[in-house]
């Protein structure tokens, strides 16, 4: 069976949600189509309920609501969720699959018509992959798939099936099967989501599925280099090289010690993080001296444009068994950098490291920002990002205001548009160009008692579902799929094509950019001066 999106998001926490997607691809069943995590809007910006799965068959529509782990009845009260934690009391999920089959009939009736009219049936099956429920008054035995009879994804054909018989019963207006061209207007009018204009929210889910795609097709590149001991990798921001620098450090683990490193104290914790549990040592460049004395089998470096100088290859040197001439290593790189020329790069420190290892690249797939941004970064800094793989995203956003506090008002109105429109407050940071908390338009916003401090959290488990401000110098590395940069003054732009660069690069789906007076005809002068370059090299 076709399933919208083709892979399931990483931000889908629900093992029974995993589990039914999976079991649902393996349906040998090419005439229907599932659609997974559907949207149902009050109105055309406000996310207010959900659907697990929509299934459009040629006899049927029918609602999958899935309840994975412990669910429990009592008194007619549902509670979801381990003992001690559980989240209710709730209406039961037969209630729930209902109330989102007729939502759903409703919406999209008004884009192709009545379905009754239509003579299009619908039905609904509730799915506890984890438990068997009692029988009770609450549902009929074809309504349900419970732990026994879904067999771990197995059953859940024959659960389909006798779903669909049920319900056809009920239908008694049904004219099936329903043509293949009305199924097609209402797959059409549903994916990507059934939001009539798509909430960012919905977006989101999306871009993040495509970026994971994206981001596993460079692991190619990978398997295709790792008979090189000394390797340089290069490519754009968001062509996926941490990715492949935290994969590198695991495999390489298997045959000796590993030693990764970087500029960024916040990007090592980041990848501490990631790599947590291996026997893989991670250190920023400034910690190196705790290893000192110690020499390891393989060093990985990551954004090594910023420690691409000789006093730093002879710090790395000391650290590797066969130093860098004979050991084996990986630089991973953005050849950005020598367009926009940052002090701490050294173009004779690089054509030293190139005389000692080949080089592969660059990355040409874009795994982090939309088209929209891309371009955006290319025309300003004339940078190249490589190719937006992952399709379209909003345009970027500049707001012009007249100082700090008109700055923040503006910005809580956009949060607030964000939040409204189902995008959680941890998916959005605040990204200082001054890098001054104490004199951030952030500190005067509504939200500013439940701002966290990006460089105090990153690598930890983040329980609180808040904004995160940061430094550019702190987020470098680093990403979220909104990033709203404030504190811009004409100042910060006299020749820092760089901080730009670094910066609007952050953002996987929506770039909002407050610019203060001057700050946006600074901003034009560059996109003209980036013209005229482009324009030279044509």
């Amino acid at each position: 069976m076709r399933i919208f999106p083709s892979e399931i998001s990483s931000r889908t926490r629900s093992k029974g949600e995993r589990s039914v997607f999976t079991a649902l691809k393996t349906i040998q069943d090419d005439q229907s189509v599932a659609l997974h995590s559907v949207h149902l809007p009050e109105h055309r910006r406000k996310r207010v309920g959900e659907i697990d799965f929509v299934v459009i068959m040629p006899d049927i529509l029918l609602f999958i609501e899935v309840k994975g782990g412990r669910v429990v009845e009592d008194g007619g009260n549902w509670y979801y969720g381990p003992v001690g934690r559980e989240d209710g009391p709730k209406e039961s999920p037969f209630a729930q699959a209902s109330g989102g089959m007729h939502e759903f009939e409703r919406e999209i009736g008004g884009l192709v018509g009545d379905l009754r009219n239509h003579g299009v049936p619908s039905g609904y099956l509730v799915v506890t992959p984890d438990i068997d429920l009692p029988p009770l008054t609450e549902y009929k035995p074809e309504q349900y798939l419970g732990k026994t009879a879904y067999d771990g994804g197995r059953g859940l054909s024959q659960g389909i099936e006798r779903a669909a018989r049920y319900w056809l019963r009920r239908n008694r207006w049904a004219r099936t099967p329903v043509s293949a061209s009305l199924r097609k207007k209402m797959l059409e009018a549903t994916r990507p989501q059934f939001d009539l204009v798509p909430n960012l929210h919905s977006k989101l889910l999306h871009l993040d599925v495509a970026f994971e795609r994206l981001t596993n097709e460079q692991l190619d590149r990978l398997d295709e280099s790792e008979s090189n001991d000394r390797l340089i990798w290069t490519g754009g921001a968001g062509t996926g090289k941490t990715f492949l620098a935290a994969e590198a450090a695991r495999r390489k683990a298997v045959n000796g010690s590993v030693l990764f490193t970087c500029a960024s104290t916040t990007l090592a914790a980041h990848v501490a993080g990631i790599l947590a549990g291996e026997a893989i040592t991670v250190l920023p460049f400034d910690r190196l001296d705790e290893a000192v004395g110690r020499t390891f089998d393989h060093l990985i470096v990551d954004e090594a444009q910023d420690l691409m100088t000789f006093e730093s290859m002879d710090t790395l040197e000391k650290l590797l068994v066969g130093g860098l001439a004979e050991g084996r290593w990986l630089f991973l790189l953005d050849q950005n950098n020598q367009v926009l020329s940052p002090a701490s790069y050294d173009p004779e420190a690089w054509n030293y490291l190139l005389s000692m290892g080949s080089r592969f690249g660059p990355l040409r797939r874009n795994c982090r920002n939309t088209t929209q941004i891309v371009k955006q970064v290319h025309f300003y800094t004339g940078a190249d990002l490589g190719v937006a793989s992952a399709g379209e995203g909003e345009p970027v956003r500049f707001e012009s205001v007249e100082g700090v506090q008109q700055e923040a008002t503006a910005l809580d109105t956009y949060v607030s548009d964000l939040v409204q429109q189902g995008v959680s407050p941890k998916d959005i940071t605040l990204l200082s160009v001054s890098g001054d908390w104490e004199a951030s338009s952030a500190r005067l916003s509504q939200r500013s008692s439940k701002i966290e401090r990006f460089a105090d959290v990153v690598g930890t488990e983040r329980t609180k579902n808040r904004l995160t401000w940061s430094s550019i110098a702190d987020f470098k590395g680093h990403e979220n799929h909104v990033v709203c940069l404030i504190d811009l003054e004409p100042v910060h732009l006299e020749g820092r094509l760089d901080a730009i660069y670094v910066a609007w690069t952050r953002a996987r789906a929506q770039l909002w950019v407050s610019c203060r007076p001057g700050s946006r005809q600074k901003l034009k002068d560059l996109g003209v001066a980036g013209l005229e370059r482009m324009g030279a090299q044509g």
